[in-house]
């Protein structure tokens, strides 16, 4: 394995947040107790997390790879790391014998006892935005005063998400968009090929790419044609019907986002002005899709495919 395998050197594009990551790492004593990773999806903030995680609890304080803490923590079987759940609802759970991955299963068996391996214990929410409000507010009470044996990381999109007051008590690590260099520096040591309708993003919603370039494909060779999208609007309705029964894998919600990328670059890139009133027709059925109103998505879509086939 080369020098660098699952460390924050593998980190590319994200200068200041790891700024803040060796910084802290440099001298422990000043980690605080709750960081909070903030910024788009698919720019590394997960991925950084990881691996700061990793040489935190290193026993030689390097990510070395080689002593029993980087062992555990490579085979998922690290005592002293908890992960939350993605796609997950994150409750406040029963006040007897709470449920696992629960905030009181969490406060109650976990946070109380000293670390089994490392010198540290890291709490991990990959979206922290599923913390519910009740759950929310008594977590709040352990980030005033953390253990000192206990970090947290939250991960979320925008700030905003997380209450004000959960905020105020931590250190925001900001992630940014990543420059095209960057994201062809990441390109080089992976085997799939960039998309250039994610901006300046990898993979945002960590969909398999053979489904990216099926989907791609079915858009590009529809989408320019008021007969064929008819067809194509027909085959986005059946991808939903069956992504509804699918529980742990893409939602709809996701998938009609990475579809209206895609026609948003097949209109821009081929023939654009022709093309401004489908594009305006697509900003607008974006605007509305997270309105989380029971089939509303159904709706917007009828609307959405009669602007793009008059």
């Amino acid at each position: 394995m080369p020098d660098t395998f699952f460390k924050l050197e593998e980190v590319s594009g994200q200068d200041v947040a790891l700024t803040f990551l060796h910084s802290f790492l440099k001298d422990r004593s000043k980690i605080p107790g709750s960081l909070i990773f903030y910024g788009p999806d698919g720019v590394g903030k997960w991925f950084a997390a990881e691996r700061f995680t990793k040489q935190l609890l290193c026993l030689r304080g390097v990510s070395c790879g080689d002593c029993e803490s980087c062992r555990l923590f490579m085979r998922g079987m690290h005592p002293d790391f908890i992960q939350f759940p993605r796609k997950k609802n994150i409750p406040i759970g029963k006040e007897k014998d709470p449920e696992e991955f629960t905030i009181r299963w969490l406060l109650s068996s976990r946070i109380p006892y000293k670390p089994h391996t490392s010198e540290y214990r890291v709490v991990l929410f990959p979206e922290a935005n599923r913390i519910g409000n009740e759950a929310e507010t008594t977590l709040l009470k352990t980030l005033e005063e953390p253990p000192g044996h206990t970090k947290f990381i939250l991960i979320v999109n925008d700030l905003q998400n997380l209450k004000p007051t959960i905020v105020s008590r931590s250190v925001c690590i900001p992630f940014q968009y990543l420059t095209q260099e960057a994201i062809k520096s990441i390109r080089k040591l992976e085997t799939s090929s960039a998309k250039e309708y994610y901006g300046g993003s990898l993979n945002p919603f960590e969909v398999p790419e053979e489904a990216i370039d099926e989907w791609e494909r079915n858009v590009s060779e529809n989408c320019h044609d008021p007969i064929l999208l008819l067809k194509l609007e027909n085959w986005i309705r059946e991808q939903m019907n069956e992504l509804r029964s699918n529980k742990e894998g893409v939602t709809q919600i996701d998938f009609l986002e990475i579809v209206c990328l895609q026609l948003l670059y097949e209109y821009r890139t081929k023939n654009f002005e022709n093309n401004l009133k489908r594009i305006e027709a697509i900003l607008e059925f974006k605007s509305k899709l997270h309105y989380e109103i029971p089939a509303l998505e159904y709706m917007l879509l009828s609307q959405l495919f009669l602007k793009l086939t008059s």
